[in-house]
């Protein structure tokens, strides 16, 4: 094993931040900094970092990032014309679900059996403000136009906004996989969330070193041809969707209207079902890194059959506030280097 140490000094902001790149049969990153309060942060990223120094796949697989978080696809009716979507505090993102907009599409994954119904992805109900509870809806892919152009976004939606009751996906894997066909059956049940597997083993749980200063979210587009391989490596998915995916991705003059989210995650997208989203993030928002979770820096692809690197993607874990001064926690996207460009931070002090 190889170990090679940079070391940074930043004399306008004073702080002293390190990184090693261990090199052995698999190579990975550590990042650590230390800063006002003595924490590791995203912006410990040495520019001297290149993509053909990690590997598109492994990093951290433990605790707080565990396999097969998956979804949990319920569908419900809308129970007004027009239904905000919402950020992790309950505040409107500028987005709206409309049954017009509610158009299933098949796909590689779950989509509704019937136009008009919101896809909610029930794991948790979020305190809103006013006592209220909030389930988080999950858009794109599986409604007309994909994530490349669908216009149904993400966010939590109120649940005095939605049906007492829908329909809820319940899994079957002795089913045949066919692309037009998903793997398990629709059932009548009521408007409540439930754990998976990943959830229960720590996905989204609280850490023991939870920093005290906050970073703030800088919302940022991840270039195109960085994707990431999926758990098969048999198929590439954009990064962009953890970037600054209203502005990049979606219908197009959605993108126009310059609304910036980005995305906490259940589990990084290096474990098996991982990148599957908590809740949207707005621009200037705070988030609260855990010191204890190692980071995970993964090489991008521009495809999966070259897996030609064009650069490389950065995740922490930590978490967000909520409407009742709570937290939720999960992976967020800290910072990019696309080919030689200087890094971009999603995160910064």
């Amino acid at each position: 094993m190889r170990i090679k140490k940079f070391r940074m000094e930043s004399s306008s902001r004073g702080e002293f931040l390190r990184a090693a790149v261990v090199a052995g049969p698999a190579l990975s990153i550590l990042l650590s900094g230390c800063g006002g309060a003595n924490m590791r942060q995203s912006r410990a990223v040495p520019d001297s970092i290149l993509s053909s120094q990690v590997a598109p796949i492994g990093g951290y697989k433990g605790p707080f990032n565990n396999d097969d978080q998956s979804h949990a696809d319920f569908c419900v009716r809308l129970m007004k014309p027009v239904v905000p979507l919402r950020f992790a505090d309950g505040t409107p993102s500028g987005f709206n679900l409309t049954a017009d907009i509610l158009q299933p599409q098949p796909a590689g994954g779950v989509w509704c059996p019937a136009p008009g119904l919101a896809r909610l992805d029930a794991r948790e109900l979020v305190p809103a403000r006013n006592g209220e509870r909030m389930l988080f809806h999950r858009g794109g892919w599986g409604f007309v136009g994909q994530d490349s152009g669908s216009a149904v976004h993400y966010g939590h939606i109120l649940a005095s906004d939605i049906d007492t009751s829908g329909l809820k996906f319940q899994r079957i894997d002795s089913v045949s996989g066919l692309p037009s066909v998903p793997r398990g059956k629709w059932i009548e049940a009521r408007t409540l969330p439930w754990a998976g597997k990943g959830q229960a083993a720590g996905n989204g749980s609280a850490c023991d070193g939870l920093s005290v200063s906050a970073m703030t979210v800088r919302v940022r587009s991840i270039p195109a041809d960085m994707n990431y391989l999926s758990s098969r490596q048999t198929s590439s998915i954009p990064y962009a969707i953890y970037g600054d995916p209203s502005e990049d991705l979606g219908a197009r003059e959605d993108r126009t209207r310059h609304i910036k989210y980005t995305l906490l995650e259940w589990s990084w997208i290096n474990v098996r079902g991982g990148g599957v989203a908590r809740a949207l993030v707005k621009e200037g928002e705070k988030f609260f890194p855990c010191t204890d979770v190692p980071s995970i820096v993964l090489a991008s692809v521009s495809d999966a059959q070259s897996k030609h690197h064009t650069g490389w993607v950065s995740a922490i874990y930590g978490a967000i506030p909520t409407a009742d001064n709570g937290r939720l926690y999960g992976w967020m996207v800290s910072a990019h280097r696309h080919g030689g460009d200087p890094v971009i931070f999603h995160l910064t002090n």
